[in-house]
């Protein structure tokens, strides 16, 4: 008994294949000559330099207003908001309001429908 043959491509699907295979040499090549290129590593550079500065600003700037009268009350109310919602004052506060506003928009909404019938 003779062993199964594989089936033979034919030349053209042959080098459909040898195709890709170079296409994916070359992509590759591509990909791997651009990140290893200066113009690449200079921009990265640039990057993180500017990234570098610009947290250094962000950091000065923010302990400045830390600092200054304003950051100093901004704080003073942000502890002070913060107490008063571990001591539900805000949850209170927030509840009362949002009762009142229902009540106001179910009475106007009431207004303008038609009377409820008794039987429904």
């Amino acid at each position: 008994m003779s062993e199964p043959q594989e089936p033979k491509m034919d030349q053209s699907a042959e080098d459909l294949a040898a195709e890709f295979h170079n296409l994916g040499d070359n992509l590759k090549n591509f990909f791997v000559n651009a990140w290893e290129s200066e113009q690449r590593k200079s921009i990265q550079s640039e990057i993180e330099a500017g990234l570098s500065d610009i947290s250094d600003t962000l950091r000065k700037t923010a302990d400045e207003i830390e600092q200054s009268e304003t950051g100093q009350r901004i704080k003073t109310e942000a502890v002070d908001f913060r107490d008063r919602v571990r001591d539900g004052e805000v949850e209170e506060k927030v509840r009362s309001d949002l009762t009142k506003f229902l009540q106001k928009l179910n009475s106007e909404l009431e207004k303008v429908l038609p009377p409820k019938d008794s039987d429904t």
